[in-house]
């Protein structure tokens, strides 16, 4: 099955509070649609953005700049966008062996350029006196011209399309950035992770995933689909869960409501130790956290005056007044209000500790997410693991194993061969596990261009290492 997006919206119009792919020439950026946004391209464009709302994806728009104003543009809907095939001149040199670049073809200056520019003339008007003023552009070959015809065009054109959402082009656009922030997980890894793992529109999956933006998820997530019975418990070890990816996906509800997001470490501890040991920790949490303020509050009433205090102490509750205008007269009154404070908390936590003893703590967010998690693995094992991970794996796959079903595949990817290696020797030595496999692709995209086929110059070798196998009883 494909990586890209199976989920077809039935709204196939942009709407507020959607993630969406700008595009302009070679250059990609994901926008969440707001009612008055601003898009930035590059350092100092601005693009005002609430004219794209209601309209079709794919649809093309034109930058047209504001009056007064040279770096921001509004948008304007047009049908397609101009074409610059017709620049290229009818005749063209053999080569450019006899081309000198001396500085001195183009007549005009920089500040002409720029004249046309702020006059409002539109990149192709821009282009095409830049050719009629090149002494060199009819001598050059057929080639030469049409690249440096893409290359004006790629600064001077002013054309945006507004595309959905996919993994293959989310992926596009991240990697081609910054992979790091990925991992180096490149698409060909992704998918043949997502094979090996067996991920299908029902059964209940696991991923462990430690910084990839939340790549692996929603792969995961597009391929189990909307409206399935498929489950996807997502493990992370921080507080929050990198989700952008999955937010940028733009999924219906009840696929997101799907998507269980929950800590492995507050996860493993549920499993073992029971619901009561977690709820009384955070409970017993709670009241530390009370008792810490009010010790601090009274450590700092000490430190103000150690005399006043110890007097305090020896004061009984119905002398607290006395002692209040006392200060007040002794002009201590920052003192007395630190007291009030001290004194109004320390009730607010016999209050709590009253109200704890006969209601049941409240359950946090995140609680009851890992219950759900660990109630859907106590009722099925998952059918599916993958653990994608920045640390060293060995201790994720022991701890995750266990919830795996039998002759159920698991798929670890990590950036570096050696920790692997050591994950294949352990599992190998203390697991019941067949066909263990450790691999890693080099993919190499080619250009395919009339009478210029070749592979791409500028090939990133970062793509990481996989290790696959079956869990059997």
């Amino acid at each position: 099955m494909s990586t890209e997006n199976t989920y077809e919206s039935s709204e196939n119009v942009i709407t507020v509070g959607m993630h969406v792919i700008v595009k302009k020439q070679d250059f990609s950026k994901v926008y969440k649609v707001t009612e008055d946004g601003i898009l930035m391209l590059g350092k100092n464009q601005k693009v005002e953005m609430c004219e794209i709302v209601g309209k079709p994806f794919w649809s093309t728009f034109e930058m047209v700049p504001v009056r007064g104003s040279k770096d921001t543009f509004t948008l304007k809907h047009v049908e397609r966008a101009e074409s610059w095939d017709d620049l290229k001149g009818e005749l063209s040199g053999w080569d450019n062996r006899f081309i000198t670049d001396d500085g001195m073809s183009q007549q005009l200056s920089k500040k002409e350029i720029l004249q046309l520019r702020d006059a409002g003339k539109s990149g192709k008007e821009i282009t095409g006196s830049l050719i009629e003023n090149s002494k060199s552009f009819a001598a050059k070959t057929e080639y030469s011209q049409e690249k440096y015809i893409k290359k004006k065009e790629r600064k001077y054109s002013r054309f945006l399309t507004i595309c959905r959402t996919s993994i293959v082009s989310l992926h596009e656009v991240y990697f081609k950035q910054k992979h790091e922030k990925i991992g180096g997980l490149r698409m060909d890894a992704l998918a043949q992770m997502l094979s090996y793992s067996d991920v299908q529109s029902d059964g209940l999956h696991m991923l462990y995933d430690s910084g990839c933006q939340g790549l692996p998820a929603a792969a995961m997530l597009n391929r189990i689909g909307a409206n399935t019975n498929g489950y996807l418990i997502n493990l992370h070890p921080g507080n929050m869960p990198q989700i952008a990816f999955v937010q940028a996906m733009n999924f219906p509800q009840e696929l997101r409501d799907r998507h269980i997001a929950a800590n492995i470490y507050s996860f493993l501890r549920l499993h073992y130790q029971g619901e009561e040991n977690i709820l009384n920790s955070i409970s017993n949490t709670s009241k530390e956290t009370v008792n810490n303020v009010v010790k601090s509050q009274d450590t700092e009433k000490l430190m103000e005056n150690p005399e006043k205090e110890i007097k305090n102490n020896e004061v009984s509750d119905n002398t607290e007044a006395e002692v209040k205008t006392d200060a007040k007269e002794d002009g201590m009154l920052f003192a007395c209000d630190i007291e009030e404070n001290t004194s109004t908390l320390k009730r607010k936590l016999e209050s709590e500790e009253s109200e704890t003893e006969t209601t049941p703590p409240k359950k946090p967010k995140w609680f009851l997410e890992t219950k759900r998690a660990v109630d859907l693995l106590n009722s099925s094992k998952a059918r599916g693991l993958t653990i994608v991970a920045k640390e060293h794996p060995l201790n994720i796959a022991t701890a995750l194993l266990p919830f795996l079903g039998a002759s159920r595949p698991f798929v670890i990817f990590h950036a570096y061969r050696e920790p692997l290696q050591e994950t294949y020797m352990e599992l190998k030595q203390k697991y019941s596990v067949i066909n263990l496999k450790l691999f890693t692709n080099f993919l190499r995209s080619y250009q395919v261009l009339p009478d210029r086929t070749h592979p791409d110059i500028l090939t990133n070798d970062t793509g990481g290492y996989i290790l696959t196998g079956y869990l059997v009883q």
